[in-house]
């Protein structure tokens, strides 16, 4: 088996190979965050307190303990909030969970959140130096001590990266909880090291690592769109990156034939007047 190095918390692992190694650590030393059942379907119990929140995507939420309340926040304020909401399709407020205010004091509560599509989660560990950009649709929940903001990609990477203009930022210290559409893969880059990412496979990458978009065969057009693989992304380290084994899109495309449209029932077996 190969040995890579470990890293701080935080900070990407430098493999000298960029081989496939399992997702981040997800252990929490602390104990806030545990996850459960990983794989298709997880969940991640989170405890918190009066004095230490959660912050999550709306309608993260599948249960809680009595004593816990929930609010709305906007986390990072109006102008940031607006920003998200307008520019990455992402909701206007973020949900707030910590202890109620009449819950006995210094007792932990639970709350148990999980992504709204299959797929796995990672907990990353910020220090507060390594930031992340992360596709819009794979925060699930952080401290109250990391900042999401949302940022601006250029023309290219907005039009061919399939992220989109608009992705997020997450900065500061504390545990950051992703999600990912199909299993969660990470790729740790040796310095010069490049790697090829499919559009709609990216999930995370380190903030400092920059990508450029081309054909997938850098020699043939023809080969790049006939192959179904038109333009990739090409990461060059150091830095880490996270894919996504499943594409939402392709997804999306294969079920409709089988969508009922105005007049029939629709293709397959799964049409209905």
């Amino acid at each position: 088996m190969e040995k890579h190095q470990i890293a701080a918390p935080g900070m990407p692992v430098m493999a000298s190979t960029g081989a496939v190694t399992d997702a981040e650590n997800n252990f929490d030393p602390q104990g806030k965050f545990r996850i459960f059942k990983q794989g298709a379907y997880p969940a991640v119990e989170v405890s918190v307190t009066d004095t230490d929140a959660l912050i999550t995507q709306g309608g993260a939420m599948i249960s809680m303990h009595a004593n816990v309340d929930l609010s709305v926040t906007t986390h990072g304020g109006a102008a940031a909030s607006c920003f998200r909401c307008c520019c990455a399709g992402e909701t206007f407020f973020f949900t707030q969970f910590k202890a109620a205010p009449d819950a006995p004091k210094g007792v932990a509560y639970d709350v148990l959140i999980a992504p709204g599509i299959p797929g796995e989660v990672t907990m990353l560990h910020l220090d507060g130096n390594t930031n992340w950009r992360i596709q819009k649709a794979s925060f699930l929940g952080c401290d109250p001590t990391v900042k999401i903001d949302t940022v601006m990609q250029s023309l290219m990477k907005g039009c061919c990266s399939g992220e989109g203009f608009f992705i997020m930022k997450a900065s500061g210290a504390g545990r950051l909880v992703l999600n990912s559409f199909g299993s969660i893969i990470r790729y740790d880059l040796a310095a010069g090291e490049k790697r090829a990412v499919d559009n709609g496979a990216l999930v995370a990458w380190t903030d400092s690592m920059d990508y450029t978009i081309s054909r997938a065969n850098k020699n043939s057009t023809m080969a790049s769109f006939l192959s179904g693989e038109g333009f990739v992304n090409r990461f060059t380290g150091p830095g880490t990156v996270f894919v996504q084994t499943r594409n939402l899109k392709a997804l999306a495309d294969a079920l409709i034939p089988y969508l009922p449209t105005q007049g029939n029932g629709g293709g397959g077996a799964g049409g209905s007047e």
